[in-house]
């Protein structure tokens, strides 16, 4: 590796982690919106249920 790749490859890699940590962030948050519509689904279930 040369020193220019070696400088190249320093100045990408925080890019890197910060973009890994924000789709890391996103796909949590995607999965807590799916997690609390699916519990709202079993509620609203629930509730129609009752009223048969």
């Amino acid at each position: 590796m040369t020193g220019e790749q070696a400088a190249e490859l320093a100045e990408l890699q925080p890019k890197v982690t910060e973009r890994k940590q924000q789709k890391k962030a996103k796909s949590a948050k995607y999965r807590q919106g799916l997690k609390a519509a699916a519990d709202r689904v079993v509620v609203l279930e629930e509730l129609a249920g009752r009223g048969s």
